[in-house]
């Protein structure tokens, strides 16, 4: 045989890291957006529309739960609830029921003690558990059963 010599040259070793890079990218992109979502809780409960839609559109739209929320102690809030017909003229709530609310923490839901006062209305001291968003459900009944529903919104 004759001295004919076959030159093969080695293939680069970067050649494989092209197949990861895609990956990797991917990866990257998603920590990102884990990041992100965690940093931007918006604070609202995701069925909350729902459910003030619903008691608008309620058949017996003869009752609405009239809400003002004022600094209370500290870093909480005072709410204070009035049950009125669809005049304008006050209705004595027979209970009144609270809670509040986050999106991230709906296990943690936590309810409110409403208490009645002399005026006929209701009111709530409420507490923030941590920083953020934060909303507060309320429903109050009058003796024949009617309901209405509010849900105030309250600002960090």
């Amino acid at each position: 045989m004759s001295g004919v010599s076959v030159n093969r040259r080695a293939a680069p070793r970067w050649i494989p890291l092209l197949a990861l890079l895609p990956l990797l990218a991917l990866m990257a992109a998603d920590a990102v957006m884990a990041v992100l979502a965690a940093r931007t809780d918006p604070g609202m409960v995701a069925d909350a529309p729902r459910r003030l839609g619903m008691a608008r559109l309620s058949p017996t739209a003869e009752l609405r739960l009239d809400a003002s929320v004022a600094q209370g102690r500290g870093d909480g809030y005072e709410l204070v609830l009035r049950l009125r017909d669809a005049t304008g003229a006050p209705v004595p709530a027979s209970l009144v029921e609270a809670r509040l609310e986050r999106t991230t923490h709906a296990a943690s839901d936590l309810p409110l003690q409403a208490v009645p006062r002399a005026d006929g209305s209701w009111s709530a001291q409420v507490a923030l558990p941590d920083a953020g968003n934060w909303q507060v459900t309320a429903v109050a009944r009058d003796v024949e059963g009617r309901s209405a529903l509010v849900v105030v919104r309250l600002a960090p």
